[in-house]
């Protein structure tokens, strides 16, 4: 089927040329078929690749990806092969399923598809080539009709430009069935014949989702990240053509996937600091000198807070490479070199000529009986779905090995002028912020910056997200600082806890002028633009809307999961958890939850998502020989974790204390600082549609829809007035 699509070259031109023509309505007066040629040849120039630079080019990108964005997402695929969770995208009428070799594994594995309407179906894996990260799966299931099954075309990569616009899909996390395929938008950013680099952010379970193009053709597949947000890797779409189809539909596997680079420490987390517990006798560690109980500080002159961060210095490393290392040995700091080995014990030099070793229990899961507190490297990042608090280290994550490469890319080629968010892209959106007028301002208290505000009254009244205002953030008085850059303090009116906001009151006299809010958008159109503004003419930053409005409950249970073919167990319990104050266990087998009976991984993470923290679950588990019931109070993701990004390999950043428990959000893909958080999120008249409320993880940012926040500033002004009143009359 794929080593067809060359030859199609005319037609995909003549389609694109179709669908373009369908974008305005044909018309007998030449000045409209002058303004339709217009909108053709801009909108032609923008898949081409070329840079927005005006208002009317950013409104035709919205509509060329919102136009795509509905038969996108029937197309994108969540995969489960195992205990593994990956993404896919259905090409063709042929059944063949497109994703990436680490999630399909090995070939003949049986794997579940799921449809954007959370349908089943069952599928084969087929060939795989490792060395690129390029796998397919085969659709088997019995009522399969063609016609009636939605699936995206093949383009080609090799024409695809630096700088070209592009559609990521996919389901971060796994599958979750209150959740469309997340999209997200953004550039290609490099390209080499093996390898395609955007900056539409990833993270795990992304693995195997499509890269499109804006005609809606895949281009790539999802395969790993790098250490920035700008580091996201696609297979380039060529790697599923030819001869290398025609191997993968004969079931082959061939090439050498990249192995973990390794040191060879174990060590702990819960220290507060590196200190290494052991190290293991003819490793790289022991070879460099390093000892039981020093405290690595530094890794590769990066410095290193505790054992996680040096998992991270190491994962982005390449076996062979020498690097610095400084310990704290007692009262004095040593000075090592250490040369970074493989994963297996493999060294780089030694490896050439070696087959891989097949791992014939790949379908397997079960729990690790060495001790929990510790960590040997190499592992990768924790993978904590969002908003669960549970977790499991067969989810399909996106791999930081070997990406030492990207590294070397970036520092000689840096992303820059390519990404969606360069100061040139973000003047395009100019009259945006000129129409919306200076409706944001700043929250300080000191020296420290804790939130954006929007006003909304002219009486001086501005919101903002309330849990940035609480805690050693606020340090004295609370001012507003406005677009001119002059200062007001400020007091807080009132507070509605249910969706975090705050309405303050600016004390002393100055007219304000009020936000403009969408009252007519009850829910932003999927993929189409949110501009988040700061205090300047140039928008902060901008991304599009990735999700449909949905709950965040996000109860934290706090343990990683292991499952097996016979039963869900916990693998590790996080200190300071839900799980952890409930006295589970490592090795606990979950049996219920509040009477349910435990059927698999993903049923468990489905029940304690739709809770609430500070709900009581009550749980079942087998423990040894012996059941027991235990109650556990779920918490928030900030208990265990506070504002930093969860050790799954996020790398994105600090997140919101407060980015769980909500009624309802749409996700979007801006990239927001949690101190970015309480200003408004406007479309491209200037209109407030949403209100930033939390960054969530690498690929997410939360936002609150126009309706929410115009109902709580409702309630909350009255209060506050009704507050005034009460006051006067005393």
């Amino acid at each position: 089927m794929l080593n067809r699509a060359k030859q199609s070259g005319t037609h995909a031109i003549a389609a694109i040329l179709l669908i373009l023509g369908l974008i305005t309505a044909p018309t007998v007066h030449a000045q409209d078929e002058n303004e339709d040629a217009k909108v053709k040849g801009r909108i032609q120039k923008l898949i081409n690749g070329q840079q927005p630079k005006s208002l009317e080019d950013v409104v035709a990108l919205e509509e060329q990806v919102t136009k795509l964005v509905p038969d996108l997402m029937k197309a994108t695929v969540g995969i489960r092969v195992g205990p593994a969770q990956g993404s896919g995208v259905i090409v063709g009428t042929e059944g063949y399923v497109l994703t990436a070799a680490h999630v399909a594994g090995r070939p003949n594995r049986r794997a579940f598809i799921i449809l954007e309407d959370g349908t089943a179906i069952t599928g084969e894996t087929l060939g795989l080539n490792n060395t690129i990260d390029a796998g397919v799966i085969k659709i088997t299931q019995e009522d399969w009709d063609p016609n009636n099954w939605p699936h995206a075309e093949i383009g080609n990569s090799d024409s695809v430009k630096l700088g070209q616009w592009c559609i990521a899909m996919g389901h971060p996390g796994g599958f979750q069935p209150d959740r469309n395929p997340v999209v997200r938008f953004g550039r290609v950013i490099h390209k080499y014949h093996d390898v395609v680099t955007t900056d539409c952010t990833l993270i795990g379970g992304d693995s195997g989702g499509p890269l499109f193009d804006l005609t809606g053709k895949v281009i790539g597949i999802h395969s790993r990240i790098g250490p920035e947000l700008t580091h996201n890797v696609h297979v380039p779409i060529s790697a599923y053509k030819n001869e290398s189809w025609d191997r993968m539909l004969a079931g082959e596997r061939w090439g050498d996937a990249p192995r973990a680079p390794f040191i060879g420490v174990r060590g702990s987390s819960e220290e507060g600091n590196c200190l290494i517990a052991e190290v293991i006798e003819g490793s790289p560690a022991s070879v460099a000198g390093i000892k039981p109980n020093d405290v690595i500080i530094k890794f590769a002159n990066e410095k290193i807070s505790n054992f996680d961060s040096l998992i991270l210095a190491v994962g982005i490393r390449r076996p062979g490479e020498v690097v610095d290392v400084v310990v704290q040995r007692g009262d004095e700091e040593v000075a090592l070199q250490l040369t970074i080995a493989q994963a297996g014990g493999v060294n780089p030099e030694d490896s050439e000529g070696q087959e891989q070793e097949e791992n014939s229990n790949d379908d397997k899961d079960q729990p690790d009986k060495s001790d929990d507190s510790r960590s040997r490297l190499p592992l990768q990042p924790q993978l904590v779905d969002e908003q669960d608090g549970i977790a499991s280290e067969k989810a399909v994550d996106l791999s930081l090995q070997s990406v030492s490469w990207i590294r070397s890319i970036m520092m000689l080629k840096p992303a820059g002028l390519y990404e969606r968010n360069h100061v040139t892209i973000r003047q395009a959106f100019d009259k945006v912020i000129e129409k919306s007028g200076e409706c944001t301002v700043r929250i300080t208290s000191g020296k420290q910056s804790l939130a954006l505000g929007t006003i909304v009254s002219e009486k001086g009244y501005i919101i903002t997200k309330a849990s940035q205002l609480k805690g050693d953030k606020v340090r004295g008085d609370i001012e507003c600082v406005f677009a001119d850059g002059s200062k007001r303090p400020i007091e807080i009116a009132a507070i509605n806890e249910q969706h975090d906001i705050a309405l303050l009151k600016v004390n002393g006299k100055r007219k304000l002028v009020a936000v403009q809010i969408a009252d007519d958008v009850e829910v932003p159109i999927i993929g189409s633009w949110v501009i988040t503004p700061g205090l300047s003419s140039t928008p902060l930053t901008i991304g599009v809307v990735s999700t449909k409005p949905r709950a965040i409950k996000g109860g934290l249970l706090g343990v990683l999961l292991g499952e097996s073919e016979e039963s869900v167990f916990v693998e590790r319990v996080f200190p300071g958890s839900a799980a952890d104050r409930a006295k589970m266990n490592r090795g606990d087998v979950i049996l219920s939850v509040n009477g349910k009976e435990v059927e698999n991984r993903q049923m468990l993470i489905d029940l304690v998502r739709s809770h609430l923290p500070g709900e009581t679950l009550k749980f079942k588990i087998k423990r040894g020989e012996e059941q027991v019931e235990i109650d556990a109070t779920l918490g928030r993701e900030s208990d265990v974790f506070g504002s930093e990004a969860l050790p799954r390999g996020d790398i994105g950043g600090p997140l919101s204390e407060r980015r769980s428990g909500f009624p309802a959000v749409f996700q979007h893909d801006t990239v927001v600082k949690p101190n970015e958080c309480g200003g408004p999120l406007l479309d491209t008249n200037g209109k407030m549609i949403g209100m930033n409320i939390a960054r969530a993880g690498r690929v997410s940012s939360y936002g609150l829809s126009a309706k929410i926040v115009a109902e709580v500033i409702t309630s909350l002004m009255a209060e506050a007035e009704g507050d005034e009143s009460a006051d006067k009359d005393e």
